[in-house]
């Protein structure tokens, strides 16, 4: 049986030939010898062809050694925002992430500080599960969440709601007591776990409250031998500390450095969130949970590890509070939910032999404050050394390039020298010869350098590189205005146009370098391309290029925030409405399908109007689109009336689809010419006025051109240059910023009710924290019932055994069903498979392709403008805590997502079962199709 052999490719490829003069030189020859051996026979050192393969073999060689320098070398530049920190994505922006789970979560807050350099505000938290029951009646499918609500109700059933959460906090020993300042500095910590948490909370969970961790006191009894040179003071100060620590495990800050000391490599230490004051060992952060049960052995372990103790004479442990009924000496049981700590009760003495020893007080206080400030010491320098310092290379002139003719002997008279002696014009021709014949090496070279100086802006991230080949004028040439004529010597980007621009298809090869550097982070656009294809035709390159390149900007955003929530807990306008605080898989979603816009807006209120109109005495429809990012003109409209609102919307996509068929270089070449009237750009036609005016008309593909739509007709153009200007931005409009595309994501969790009393019920968006931080709450003026009317719906198919639960790990998105792509059924289901993979695999999406445009006549209900309008005034009433509004808005905003619809475009019913026919245009087939 075979064994299966692993395809792999080498780590190293590189053969370093290129750095061989001798094997260059030896190879070059064997090639002469294979190519013209019946011809030349002579390859000897004294002869010309000779000379030339070694010239260019060390040529060869001087590139080779250019391109083995130092990556960090290579990409360094002395030029502004070219250096290698401007090339890459760093460490600390692309490894982390939001939290993702319990230990993410802890790092954060204990990371909570006053301020910087400040004690520590935390010194430990725990991440603990909430328990909170919704009640069902299953007959009315209404909800409660008190069963006592439920009047009437035959069959009610509960089931606990998911994604809530409570944490517990152990603050620091400065915030610890019962001082007036004390209770205040608590109470900011508070409020700043809050505000952390709400800017980096999951999808679909919610911390409903924050709570001081209970303490359950232990009393440590011990006779303890030191050695003879031991500082007794020292030594109780340390043993003091090791039981704190054991009873209590404190987290410690490090710094980056420390972290590799430690073995850890760097995704693993950037593993997680960013933190303000260094890493925490992950390890170390799971060996601090709360201790189930203390044990007398651990503390004599404990005790006799620390330096100076020689023996422990006598050692018991017990409860201080006098209820602990103990049933074994050496263990004791700590109770759910509570950290020991050592009480005053606990007696310590220490004895050199048998000589007793007395312990000043003040001493060991002073040492333990030693302890603390050594803490905070490490916990500043990991703060400040937390950064992955970026390699730092030297900068050479890599494009630099010395002409190939100026290596030969003087005797061949191609030099700078020219030739020696007396010239004859025989000599001076076949110098002449030889140095035409040996530009095109020296182009090829110079080529080569100018590549490879140019590497470190085609492969950066933010790369802004328009081309793709390059060149640069060959300079230091004896005669070279004699050789060649109408050489541009003084730009490199106009030789390398003149002599590139045929060749260099820069969209087609950014596409590529682009797919490299996102592959990076295995992430791919193939799947989106190729259908993309089909919806844009030509003009696909161009609109996906600028959406790899938009994705790829924004990509450590994208990548960290993938599972984020929105915050709901911002009340400025522009956190509210227009805004870009949304969910990041929201934004991730988006820039995958290639959307323009995925802020909170009012996408129905579109730039294109449906209009009525009388014809004939009948009732008729034509369409306009308006430019909304600049000043609401209109900037183009259909020339066609027709009987229903999906003819004009039909022939909108057509012209649309039109211009956005131009190709861009196409498009400039064109406009160089002097435009009399009559003359094509892609489907767009210039048209000239009775008043020599210009004006432009959309066409389709049709063998003879029909008008589907016209441009500045009634406003046409006055000159030339306006032409050219208003065909450019016509063009940049409808690919690059007209759409009418968006996108809503609604997460559940944060729709359900809560009751004002959360001690009672609890409840999320519900808390009031000692006083300090009251988020919100909804009821009938504090008797603690929440809105009936304001709850979803449940039992979908009767509980009888399970229960519906619409709140827990539940998103809606809604989407712009009537935009050109969204009305595509095969980019529908790409984009319902591109949105499954992307949330959480534990989150379930309803995704809802609705609405209308705002204003049209025949409408659907206008679904989407009434969810917008619900929805804002939903948003703005939870982050502003209008508490009488709250249950209404919620209520409203409840039934308007019930009444959402898919919309689809005219299509014919077909049975599963007919042949596919790709003529059929939207057609319909039972089973394959939600209607």
């Amino acid at each position: 049986m075979s064994e299966n052999s692993h395809i792999s490719i080498p780590k190293k490829v590189e053969t370093e030939d290129q750095l061989d003069f001798q094997f260059l030189r030896k190879t070059g020859i064997q090639y002469i010898e294979e190519l013209g051996s019946k011809l030349w026979t002579d390859y000897n050192s004294h002869d010309p062809g000779i000379t030339t393969l070694e010239v260019l073999s060390y040529a060869i060689t001087d590139l080779g050694m250019r391109m083995n320098l130092n990556m960090e070398d290579i990409l360094s530049s002395n030029e502004v925002g070219q250096g290698i920190d401007s090339q890459f994505i760093e460490a600390a922006d692309i490894l982390p992430s939001r939290p993702l789970n319990e230990l993410d979560y802890r790092k954060l807050f204990i990371d909570v500080g006053l301020k910087s350099g400040s004690s520590r505000a935390v010194k430990n938290c725990w991440w603990r599960p909430r328990t909170e029951l919704i009640y069902a009646d299953c007959d009315s499918t209404k909800l409660a969440l008190n069963p006592d609500d439920l009047v009437g109700a035959a069959k009610i059933k509960s089931f606990p709601v998911k994604g809530l959460y409570d944490l517990y906090v152990e603050y620091g020993e400065d915030l610890e007591g019962e001082e007036t300042t004390d209770i205040c500095d608590r109470s900011n910590t508070r409020i700043k776990i809050l505000e952390r948490y709400h800017a980096n909370r999951n999808l679909c969970e919610d911390l409903v409250d924050i709570k001081e961790i209970e303490t359950q006191s232990i009393a440590v009894c011990a006779r303890i031998g030191v050695t003879n040179k031991a500082d007794e003071e020292l030594v109780h100060a340390k043993v003091l500390r090791s039981i704190n620590n054991y009873l209590s495990p404190e987290v410690h800050f490090y710094s980056l450095k420390q972290m590799l000391d430690k073995g850890y490599t760097t995704d693993q230490i950037f593993d997680g969130p960013l933190l303000d004051n260094g890493f925490i060992d992950t390890e170390e952060l799971k060996n601090s949970q709360l201790r189930k049960e203390v044990r007398l052995s651990d503390i004599i372990n404990v005790i006799m590890k620390v330096e100076g103790v020689q023996e422990i004479k006598e050692i018991s442990i017990a409860g201080c509070d006098g209820t602990l009924q103990q049933s074994d000496e050496w263990v004791i049981c700590i109770a759910e939910g509570r950290k020991p700590v050592l009480c005053e009760q606990s007696s310590f003495s220490y004895s050199k032999g048998s000589l007793p020893l007395n312990i000043n007080r003040k001493k060991v206080d002073e040492y333990l404050e030693k302890f603390r400030q050594e803490q905070e010491a490490l916990r500043e320098d990991a703060r400040l050394n937390k950064t992955l310092e970026i390699p730092k290379g030297t900068a050479y002139d890599l494009g630099n390039y010395a002409s190939i003719l100026n290596e030969f002997p003087d005797t061949y008279g191609v030099g700078t020298s020219g030739i020696i002696g007396n010239p004859s014009v025989e000599r001076e021709a076949l110098a002449k010869q030889l140095q035409g014949y040996l530009l095109f090496f020296d182009k090829v070279l110079a080529s080569y350098f100018k590549h490879l100086e140019k590497v470190k802006e085609i492969l950066s991230v933010n790369g802004k590189l328009k081309r793709t080949y390059f060149t640069q004028a060959l300079k230091g040439i004896n005669g070279f205005e004699s050789l060649v004529k109408n050489y541009v010597t003084n730009n490199d980007d106009v030789l390398t146009d003149a002599l590139y621009e045929e060749l260099d298809n820069s969209v087609e090869r950014r596409n590529e370098l682009l797919d490299h550097l996102i592959a990076r982070f295995a992430e791919t656009f193939s799947d989106y391309t190729f259908l993309m294809k089909t919806l844009y035709g030509v003009s696909t390159d161009e609109i996906v290029l600028r959406n790899k390149e938009v994705f790829l900007s924004e990509y450590s955003t994208l990548s960290a925030d993938r599972g984020l929530g929105h915050n709901y807990t911002l009340t400025a306008d522009d956190d509210i409405w227009n805004t870009s605080n949304v969910s990041g898989v929201q934004k991730r979603i988006a820039r995958l399908l290639g959307m323009k816009d995925y802020n909170h807006r009012n996408v129905s209120n579109s730039p294109v109007q449906i209009i009525e109109v009388t014809e004939n005495g009948a009732r008729a429809f034509k369409w306009r689109i308006k430019d909304t990012t600049t000043d609401n003109t209109v900037i183009l409209s259909g020339v066609k009336s027709f009987k229903i609102e999906y003819g004009a919307t039909s022939t909108l996509n057509e012209a649309v689809f039109q211009i956005i068929q131009i190709d861009q270089e196409d498009l400039e070449n064109k406009l160089d010419i002097t435009f009399v009237g009559g003359e094509r750009i892609g489907n767009i036609m210039v048209r000239r006025s009775e008043m020599d005016n210009f004006y432009l008309e959309v066409v389709d593909d049709s063998p003879e051109p029909v008008v589907i739509a016209c441009h500045k007709k009634n406003n046409p153009y006055t000159s030339q240059d306006a032409l050219r200007t208003g065909i450019r931005n016509l063009v940049d409009y409808f690919k690059y910023r007209f759409t009418e595309e968006g996108i809503f994501l609604v997460d559940h969790l944060t729709l359900k009710p809560t009751v004002k009393n959360y001690d009672l019920m609890g409840g999320i968006g519900c808390m009031a924290i000692e006083d300090t931080f009251v988020v919100m709450y909804d009821g009938d003026g504090g008797s603690g019932a929440a809105d009936p009317n304001a709850f979803m719906t449940t039992c979908e198919d009767g509980c009888e055994d399970d229960i519906f639960d619409p709140y827990s790990y539940r998103v809606s998105i809604i989407l712009s069903g009537y935009a050109y792509r969204f009305s595509d059924y095969d980019f529908r289901r790409y984009a319902e498979t591109v949105i499954r993979q992307e949330l959480p695999a534990h989150v379930l999406a309803k995704i809802c392709w609705v609405g209308d445009r705002q204003g049209e006549v025949e409408t659907a209900m206008n679904d989407l403008a009434n969810f917008e309008k619900t929805y804002k005034k939903f948003l703005l009433d939870k982050a502003r805590n209008n508490i009488s509004s709250l249950g209404s808005s919620t209520t409203a905003l409840l039934n308007a997502l019930t009444s959402l619809n898919n919309i689809y475009k005219p299509g014919r019913l077909l049975d599963c079962a007919v042949d596919d026919n790709d003529s059929l245009d939207g057609k319909i087939i039972l089973g394959q199709s939600n209607i």
